[in-house]
């Protein structure tokens, strides 16, 4: 019997964290499990966090990039 190996998401939210991003998605690149989708919510940054979210487009499934009503609307569009 094949065993199925259970897909997940990992979801990260952001706002202009052009300063801080960069570890999160070097974290994120470095998992060994490769099941998995990333997907990435962002509140619409007017900083450089979407050409950082750039370098690590072929890494992303899905980012979203427009303004948002906080952090808990951005996770629940995760979802």
């Amino acid at each position: 019997m094949d065993k199925k190996i259970p897909k997940f998401s990992v979801i990260s939210v952001c706002w202009n964290e052009g300063e801080n991003i960069r570890p999160t998605c070097e974290s994120v690149c470095q998992q060994d499990y490769e099941n998995f989708e990333w997907i990435v919510i962002d509140g619409g940054s007017t900083d450089t966090t979407l050409h950082i979210l750039e370098e690590y487009a072929s890494d992303i499934a899905t980012l979203v990039t427009e303004p948002d009503k906080g952090i808990y609307n951005a996770m629940n569009k995760g979802i």
